[in-house]
């Protein structure tokens, strides 16, 4: 009888056990899964926060210099520019989904060039007696010209060849900047790039262009500096395209944009697809003049977006917490038609700020 009492004691002993761990295993269930949201708000927050900064920045850009920030390549060089109105609508559609730059902000709302780059800091190989040997730090800018890029496009300046190597800044006058605050060791990092390839590394799994820091054994000084978001994926700023000229004469387009038309017939930051929001606000939708690509090379696909990116003048973008954007379908819900992601709600948590 005895012998039985005890057997039967211990297996209840053991199913409290197990009852407890159930419970213990819930909760820190809960609070992961709690933690993980307060990290995930927060993060968002700042995020939100450092585009705020950077529309600010710009705005103070253009109220010094007079224009907005050049489009540049990830090699700090000038990108092409699409053509407007396009010849086809499908061929400008693609084409416009490319045409923004990660390397802009640092570049102008920096400055973190030499003197041979932006007109201010010193250079790699100065010496006290030399003028630049005191620009230090070399944070700032002096004026891009009226080309937008310090005369990298002017063929009586330096060849005109659209690149880095062919800016001709003015060293003289005004030192403008910089415009932002550099918040912490983790906003700002360095592409890197495979031997001899001049095409950034990306991440296999979201196919954002990757960041190094100091320490890393890609980082280098000598590759372009970007600011990223709060999940070290590089922000991207667009803007609405300025008139093309032909490009064997000296170029002043860039400071320049198109006048708006009564007829709508103008690029507007709803060309870009990925800056339409996944959803809207009541009363905030309006048509676009161009469809997105839900459809493949149809123009039948959906227009949809809003007032803000019709008036709006350039755009700052961060994928969000997936690291991942669909630039050619507004809302990529699973299975749509042409969403050759396959994935669901990829755009969903887009991060993007409108500048006025």
């Amino acid at each position: 009888m005895s012998t039985m009492f005890l057997t039967s004691r211990r297996a209840f002993t053991l199913i409290e056990i197990l009852v407890t761990i159930s419970i213990i295993v819930i909760i820190i269930s809960v609070m992961t899964l709690a933690l993980n949201s307060a990290r995930t708000s927060s993060q968002i927050a700042e995020t939100t926060s450092r585009l705020s900064a950077m529309k600010q920045a710009t705005i103070r850009f253009k109220e010094d210099i007079g224009y907005l920030p050049a489009v540049l390549g990830t090699g700090r060089e000038l990108l092409s520019l699409p053509t407007f109105p396009p010849a086809s609508a499908y061929v400008y559609r693609r084409t416009m989904q490319n045409w923004y730059s990660i390397t802009s902000p640092t570049d102008f709302l920096l400055g973190y060039g030499n003197r041979d780059e932006d007109g201010y800091g010193r250079l790699s190989d100065s010496d006290p007696n030399d003028e630049d040997f005191s620009e230090v730090p070399r944070l700032g800018i002096r004026h891009p010209s009226l080309d937008g890029v310090w005369r990298a496009t002017d063929s009586y300046a330096n060849g005109g060849t659209w690149d880095l190597d062919s800016r001709l800044p003015s060293t003289r006058g005004k030192l403008y900047g910089p415009y932002l605050e550099i918040e912490n060791e983790q906003m700002v990092g360095r592409l890197g790039f495979a031997s001899g390839s001049v095409t950034p590394l990306t991440d296999p799994i979201t196919n954002q262009v990757k960041v190094f820091y100091p320490n890393d054994p890609q980082y280098s000084t000598a590759n372009p500096l970007v600011i990223v978001d709060t999940w070290g994926v590089p922000i991207r700023y667009y803007r609405t395209l300025y008139p093309v000229q032909d490009q064997s004469v000296p170029q002043n387009t860039i400071s320049r944009s198109y006048p708006p038309n009564p007829n709508y017939n103008r690029p507007t930051l709803s060309d870009f697809i990925v800056l339409r929001p996944f959803t809207f606000e009541s009363g905030k939708a309006t048509d676009g003049t161009m469809s997105d690509q839900m459809n493949g090379a149809n123009t039948d696909g959906d227009t949809s977006t809003t007032f803000e990116l019709q008036t709006g003048q350039f755009a700052y973008f961060s994928s969000g917490p997936n690291q991942q954007s669909n630039d050619y379908i507004r809302a990529d819900l699973l299975d749509l038609t042409g969403n050759t992601q396959q994935t669901d709600e990829t755009n969903v948590d887009n991060i993007v700020e409108v500048g006025p």
